[in-house]
């Protein structure tokens, strides 16, 4: 498997991924009511890296735990 090859989520990986998700997009919203600015654009990058590594290590945990599931291919990613 790929580094890159996408991975579908189980049900208890999936719902950490929908928590974390709003919890970012709440987030978000706050950080929108920052003054427009350099500030503010870190704020809102650093929070998207966030997100990122969040999903790297929802992805890191499917993977281990069930080494690996099924590969979904590419035509089939929605």
């Amino acid at each position: 498997m790929g580094r890159f090859t996408y991975i579908g989520y189980d049900e208890e990986h999936a719902k950490v991924q929908t928590a974390l998700k709003t919890i970012f997009e709440l987030a978000e919203h706050a950080c929108d009511q920052l003054e427009d600015g350099r500030a503010k654009a870190l704020c809102l990058t650093k929070l998207e890296e966030s997100y990122m590594w969040a999903g790297k290590s929802i992805r890191d945990s499917q993977i281990k735990k069930n080494s690996p599931p099924a590969e979904i291919p590419p035509s089939e990613v929605k």
